[in-house]
């Protein structure tokens, strides 16, 4: 255990000096020739060790086949190179959450993942990857005062509120002499997450974004006073609603960290945009529009070693930023992170072929609507569902008929606007999420008839 532990410290101390200490490239060219070189050594040294690809022809990536999270759980072990089987890594994922020693080979750490879709996904990562990662985090994520504070000896240790469905042994990774890393679970009853949080009184609040914009609320409402330095957003989807909640209780507008089971995706810069991490990840867009104004991505991750993330299709809608960040990084910046392929919503146009309604053009139409509303109608919360040609939309709190009638309005114009038949819109009554699910504001549970083709 001490070895395992050295091991993950020397490697998270020479991530964080590289990337805070060391020339970082500042030219595109310069990133995707850092990229190339990192790409090359693994595809010819690292691949070749996980079964799944030893008899595949590895020279390029181009060659490899796309994967996804099914092929990967229904073939667990060829895709790691240690042979566990998904139940093996599943059990050790269930026993590290209830802080029991997993018993993994080569201090091997499993890790368990909700997914927004609910269906959970299970990881494995070595001591050496842990390292990387949270050098990799710390480097990134923390503000210059919040570092500052994190090497002074004299200073007191920078304290961490985490909130997370589930703890994991991969965040202990970065809880230590200097950094005070408290988990909160999400299952615990608001009142006792308001008070713990409040005796903490955390330089750094880390939580979903559904969970930051109901503890800006409260804050707002009085049942908390905390004044963290930095507020940070994870898991889900971080709204305009749930940013300007947090920007009034605590003055500060949350950055953002995309974190995913393939790895640490990339954050938001001192402009507000996520970056992607592509010193660490190669990530092929797959275009969803002519225009290429939204693509899901293909990963691979070619700092892990211990199991294989090779071209593997997320599920998620991203919408690159035009042009370049004014940050100046040369990683690719995110206009926004628009949720899950299924949060696009299809309808038919005038010649019967289903087209996409994405996400952000809904979400902002319920946010316009209301801009006049009284404080008291306005709605805390909403669900949209698409089932075939019939929506369901539900809010909390429920509305009276005529303010219902003004959304409802407010969506069919969306479709108009974009030359779409315009669904039937009903009430549906609310139903509280399982605290331990990830927000899921708009979803396509099923499209309509299978005749119209998207």
């Amino acid at each position: 255990m001490a070895l395992e532990r050295l091991c993950v410290g020397w490697h998270l101390l020479c991530e964080f000096l590289r990337l805070r200490c060391w020339p970082q490239p500042r030219s595109r060219a310069a990133l995707l020739r850092l990229q190339q070189r990192r790409l090359q050594r693994f595809l010819r040294e690292d691949l070749s060790a996980i079964p799944f690809y030893a008899a595949v022809e590895r020279n390029s990536l181009a060659a490899l086949p796309i994967v996804d999270k099914a092929t990967v759980l229904s073939a667990f072990d060829r895709f790691n190179r240690h042979g566990i089987t998904r139940d093996q890594a599943f059990a050790a994922a269930a026993q590290a959450e209830a802080g029991q020693p997993a018993g993994l080979p080569a201090g091997l750490t499993a890790g368990l993942s909700s997914g927004t879709s609910g269906a959970p996904h299970v990881f494995l990562v070595s001591p050496r990857e842990r390292g990387t990662w949270a050098g990799v985090v710390l480097a990134t994520v923390l503000s210059r005062a919040s570092l500052r504070q994190l090497l002074t000896p004299w200073a007191p240790p920078l304290r961490v509120a985490f909130f997370l469905r589930a703890n994991s042994s991969l965040y202990d990774t970065v809880d230590g002499w200097r950094l005070q890393l408290t988990w909160l679970a999400l299952t615990q009853p608001l009142p006792e997450q308001l008070l713990r949080l409040q005796a903490l009184a955390p330089h750094i609040l880390v939580a979903p974004a559904s969970v930051l914009g109901t503890l800006a609320r409260a804050q707002l409402a009085g049942s908390l006073s905390i004044a963290p330095r930095q507020v940070i957003s994870v898991a889900e989807v971080l709204e305009d609603d749930d940013a300007q909640a947090a920007l009034q209780a605590w003055g500060l507008s949350p950055s953002q960290i995309y974190q995913c089971t393939e790895g640490f995706m990339g954050s938001s810069c001192e402009a507000g945009y996520v970056h992607l991490n592509e010193q660490h990840l190669l990530i092929e867009p797959e275009w969803l529009d002519a225009n290429h104004t939204r693509f899901r991505p293909l990963v691979t991750d070619f700092m892990r070693s211990s199991q294989a993330f090779v071209r593997f299709r997320l599920d998620d809608v991203l919408r690159p930023l035009p042009g370049p960040c004014a940050c100046g990084r040369p990683t690719l910046a995110l206009a926004r992170i628009e949720g899950r392929a299924d949060d696009r919503l299809w309808l038919p146009d005038a010649s019967q072929q289903l087209q996409p309604l994405y996400p952000d053009g809904l979400r902002h139409a319920i946010a316009r609507a209301q801009t006049e509303w009284p404080a008291d109608a306005t709605v805390q919360d909403y669900r949209l569902q698409q089932h075939g040609l019939r929506w369901l939309l539900s809010t909390q709190p429920t509305l009276d008929a005529a303010h219902r009638a003004l959304l409802v309005q407010a969506l069919t114009d969306v479709c108009h606007s974009a030359g779409l038949g315009p669904p039937e819109i009903a009430h549906a009554p609310w139903v509280a999420d399982d605290a331990r699910s990830k927000r899921r504001r708009i979803r396509c549970v099923q499209m309509p008839d299978s005749h119209i083709h998207p």
